[in-house]
């Protein structure tokens, strides 16, 4: 059976992947704060949610198998490769190694950048048979947790204290691989605590205070990237703690929610969309790249409105890939 709660939570990250890639667009880092700098911060939550969510599905399922992990990686080797081929093909890019781009995409380079995500992703799978045997004893959680969280705050300090620019800048995101873990697993615990987590009472006072946080926090990070960081990055964030309890706040809030009310019709058009955001997570930066030769970025209206046509035509483009049978596995992971 479909969660709706986690359905929506992979719609409102995929929602945020965009906003950064989109509003880095429109605003002078270094010149003042604006509404694009807002957004784009407001972004910041959206990959460590996405790693939760795998954690919170995989590393729960009952039985979880090496030839069930090679399935995976293989949907996502095949989503990965039919990308690259494909622009490889629409750019006439014959001199240059086809292996080479699908290679270095999963390393933050070539036609698709954001597919560092899958290269972590494959990595992590090759270890959760291993490390699921580990989490069965739930001490394990916390200190393994304990570990992670302990490696984020030694990098933060650094990075506020000793360097000039961030020390992750040094190594691609693919792996950075204790960030990673660290809310992939928790993200599994959250769900092997769902249903205690469902009865708990959280008092209203907190639900607001982290709220309050969540529209505060771009604020504080932009402060934070111009005066310390002197880097525009929101992926520098992703070790800070004040990220890691504010993003466990918003997966905890929202999976306490209470959606039984929802129409069967609306839930259905949840279930569709949230099928359909990784293949926005793939057209999405070609699309930005595309409206922006007919858009003029001047203000942050316009970094708005790229926004809005960004989600649309890559639905809309995703909506019809996702209809065509032989097609549906290049957008689907």
């Amino acid at each position: 059976m479909r969660d709706i709660t986690i359905d929506m939570l992979k719609i409102i990250a995929c929602l945020g992947i965009v906003l950064l890639h989109v509003m880095i667009l429109g605003f002078d880092f270094f010149g003042g704060n604006n509404v694009s700098a807002y957004l784009y911060y407001m972004g910041t939550f959206s990959v460590p949610l996405f790693f939760m969510i795998n954690g919170y599905f995989l590393l729960n399922k009952l039985n979880l198998s090496y030839k069930y992990l090679i399935i995976k990686i293989k949907n996502i080797v095949i989503v990965v490769f039919s990308w690259n081929i494909i622009l490889w093909i629409m750019k006439r890019d014959f001199y240059s190694n086809p292996i080479k781009k699908i290679v270095g995409s999963l390393l933050q380079r070539g036609y698709f950048f954001q597919f560092w995500f899958f290269g972590s992703l494959i990595i992590i799978y090759l270890t959760l048979p291993y490390l699921k045997k580990l989490l069965n004893n739930k001490k394990n959680y916390l200190r393994i947790l304990l570990l992670l969280l302990t490696v984020g705050i030694i990098i933060e300090i650094i990075n506020l204290f000793v360097i000039v620019e961030p020390i992750q800048r040094y190594i691609p995101q693919t792996f950075r691989l204790w960030t990673w873990y660290f809310y992939y697993i928790i993200g599994a615990y959250i769900g092997s605590r769902k249903e205690f987590i469902i009865k708990l009472k959280i008092n209203k006072y907190i639900t607001c205070f982290f709220l309050i946080m969540l529209f505060v926090s771009p604020i504080f990070l932009y402060s934070v990237a111009k005066s310390i960081h002197h880097n525009i990055f929101a992926e520098y964030f992703y070790d800070s703690l004040f990220i890691k309890i504010l993003s466990i706040g918003i997966f905890i809030i929202f999976l306490k929610l209470d959606f039984s009310t929802i129409k069967q019709n609306y839930k259905n058009t949840i279930y569709h969309l949230s099928a359909l955001t990784m293949g926005v997570y793939i057209l999405h930066t070609y699309v930005i790249k595309f409206l922006v030769k007919i858009i003029k970025i001047g203000y942050w209206y316009d970094t708005i409105l790229v926004f809005g046509l960004t989600i649309g035509i890559s639905l809309l483009i995703s909506g019809i890939i996702y209809r065509i049978p032989i097609l549906k596995n290049i957008i689907k992971i």
